[in-house]
């Protein structure tokens, strides 16, 4: 083995992507689940659970929905389509977002980002059946600035970390 093949094989583990370590703090959310969030994140009093930086310039929400209606549906790729997809839509051509090109769809979450004036907003949505009733989380973080690219991996470690209390 050259010297070379030192520096190749480095490239090589670059290019799977980035990673990063967060430390994050539990919280319960609506006595009903427990969310794990950067321990950078306070949480305050509002009309849903809500968290913010020091400095203001990142806020999230999250808002828990239950329907006893819904509670044998299959949660799948699918089943994220149907519930926010025309939704994201709407968002560009009634709500005048500009679309990052991030959207992410697995059997069990969605996720997509978009421009708003000054900030960045990027939306999770997932859902459990819990206790014979559909849960679905809807997570909604808003930062001041462009867009940043290690926010969809860390709703993804976020919305991981959601369990029934």
């Amino acid at each position: 083995m050259g010297l070379f093949d030192l520096f190749k094989k480095g490239k090589k583990k670059n290019q799977k992507g980035f990673e990063f370590e967060v430390d994050l703090k539990k919280h319960l959310i609506d006595n009903f689940y427990i969310i794990r969030l950067p321990i950078t994140w306070n949480s305050y009093d509002s009309d849903r659970f809500r968290a913010k930086t020091n400095d203001g310039k990142l806020q999230m929400s999250i808002a828990n929905y239950t329907s006893q209606d819904k509670k044998d549906i299959k949660i799948n790729s699918s089943f994220f389509k149907d519930l926010k997809l025309e939704l994201y839509d709407q968002f560009v051509t009634e709500g005048e977002y500009e679309a990052y090109e991030d959207l992410k769809i697995t059997d069990d979450f969605i996720t997509k980002s978009f421009k708003v004036d000054q900030e960045t907003q990027y939306y999770y949505t997932t859902a459990k059946n819990v206790n014979g009733q559909l849960v679905i989380t809807d997570i909604i973080i808003r930062e001041i600035g462009a867009y940043n690219k290690k926010m969809q991996p860390l709703l993804q470690i976020i919305g991981k970390s959601i369990e029934v209390a």
